[in-house]
């Protein structure tokens, strides 16, 4: 998990060094668009992927209960801003992933087959609600886990806080799904379309954590 949040930070932060060699067209072009809120979306994102890994360090909580929150802090303050900028670009993501499924330089990294089909925004109508539901689900999380903390509810904190991060690594996990959905189908449509929508996943693969004998029993997400 470490490893994984520390590169797509990195990865993200060539947004904040707009150039060709960095960024694919589709993601310069969105980046003209809408300027200032994909950088703050991105910006919030590294926030809160890296600052809220430290929240499940036991050791952290227990020897540096001050930093634990001031870390706790920093990543709501992340969250909630990020959320925001999100809601804001949502109209534009049925165009953003129209444009990077008509752009053949992208699957050809892939070793895929050439794309000669040009997408329109309305082929991804269901692209803009799943972005919606996403930052709506990240703040509500993050909000409970704020909640429950200062209702000294701390086990209902972790769960929360645990649901909260899974969709805060969506932006790792939605880039992971991709690549295996294009490679299956070569269908670079319904690959963007499904490997959008796959952030519920998250929220199951936390549920399922927490169900685990071990985690029950020794609290080992940090509260």
């Amino acid at each position: 998990m470490w490893a994984l949040a520390g590169v797509t930070a990195a990865s993200s932060l060539r947004y904040f060094v707009p150039s060709p060699a960095l960024l694919l067209k589709v993601q310069l072009a969105t980046l003209a668009r809408n300027g200032v809120w994909l950088q703050l979306h991105v910006a919030c994102g590294i926030a809160a992927i890296v600052t809220g890994v430290f929240q499940f360090l036991p050791s952290l909580r227990a020897a540096r209960p001050r930093l634990h929150r001031a870390c706790g802090y920093g990543y709501l303050v992340a969250v909630l801003a990020g959320a925001i900028a999100g809601l804001r670009l949502a109209p534009d993501t049925p165009r953003f992933a129209a444009e990077g499924a008509s752009d053949p330089t992208a699957f050809a990294l892939l070793g895929g087959p050439a794309v000669s089909v040009v997408y329109g925004a309305q082929d991804f109508a269901i692209v803009e609600p799943g972005f919606v539901l996403l930052a709506l689900s990240w703040l509500i999380t993050s909000a409970m886990a704020f909640l429950r903390a200062r209702q000294r509810r701390f086990e209902s904190h972790r769960a929360w806080m645990m649901r909260s991060y899974s969709l805060t690594f969506a932006a790792a996990t939605v880039r992971l799904a991709a690549v295996p959905l294009f490679l299956a189908t070569h269908d670079p449509a319904l690959s963007i379309t499904l490997a959008l929508w796959s952030w519920p996943l998250n929220l199951a693969a936390a549920e399922w954590i927490r169900s685990r004998p071990a985690m029950r029993t020794t609290g080992a997400v940090a509260g």
